[in-house]
């Protein structure tokens, strides 16, 4: 009887959200379109969208859409830093919420296999002319609660050519990492509720993700006794001035081009 009453629950709710999402969905689509009829400004449809992305993001997994708040994650990377709209911007972003849409009337969700395809194949934003940068096929996940830290290195692999997805939570990564395993993953050794090393650990515990490779992001210097406690196999990348050289031994390490 429980059981029952539960699983009857479960479907309302996730009827609820279906029917939440496709308005939310309705809302960001219309203003996608008044931007193009000149009825929008930049600002309003960045700042609506940002919104929506973020409630995707944490509504999707309480109601069963998992995929759905990864595309929001990522929906939320895109927009990071984006003033103004042009014709790319909005061929890129109506992607971004075709596939929302697609998962949301799906009667089952993907299995992670066909998860990591989709979150794979959505469009990434490049702050510089790719005629100029080697674009490489490379995904690298930076877990760092600093936003100065994910800003700068961030701009530094996306100068490499390297898609970036950041992720500011260390236990909102495994998630992320477990349901699409990076190319690479740059943890900061200092986070709260769960520092780098711990989150590297746990990964490396995991069969899914055992053998991602790993690097640990510090402003210590290589002979602190703190470093000494790093698994055999982990990288270790310093901020500032060795963060270039550090990075191409790491990327020279693991073979990603």
């Amino acid at each position: 009887m429980a059981k029952a009453l539960n699983d009857d629950l479960e479907d309302r709710l996730r009827v609820e959200f279906v029917d939440d999402a496709r308005d939310r969905l309705q809302v960001m689509d219309d203003a996608l379109d008044g931007f193009a009829k000149g009825a929008r400004t930049d600002a309003e449809v960045i700042g609506l969208l940002r919104l929506e992305g973020h409630n995707f993001k944490g509504m999707g997994t309480s109601f069963g859409f998992p995929a759905v708040s990864l595309i929001a994650h990522r929906l939320e990377d895109y927009l990071s830093g984006v003033t103004r709209l042009a014709e790319r911007e909005i061929a890129d972003l109506q992607v971004f919420l075709d596939r929302i849409a697609e998962l949301v009337d799906r009667a089952e969700q993907p299995a992670l296999a066909e998860t990591n395809q989709i979150i794979r194949a959505l469009p990434v934003r490049y702050k510089f002319d790719v005629t100029d940068v080697e674009i490489r096929n490379v995904e690298i996940m930076l877990v760092t609660p600093s936003k100065v830290v994910a800003k700068k290195v961030g701009a530094e692999l996306a100068a490499c050519g390297f898609r970036t997805v950041t992720v500011n939570d260390p236990i909102e990564s495994i998630s992320h990492a477990v349901r699409v395993p990076p190319d690479m993953l740059i943890a900061s050794l200092v986070m709260d509720g769960l520092s780098g090393l711990d989150l590297i650990r746990g990964l490396r515990a995991m069969s899914i993700t055992k053998h991602v490779p790993m690097a640990l992001l510090t402003s210590m210097s290589l002979d602190n006794p703190a470093l000494k406690e790093i698994p055999p196999g982990v990288a270790v990348i310093r901020v500032g001035e060795h963060f270039g050289n550090d990075f191409a031994a790491t990327v020279t390490k693991f073979n990603l081009g």
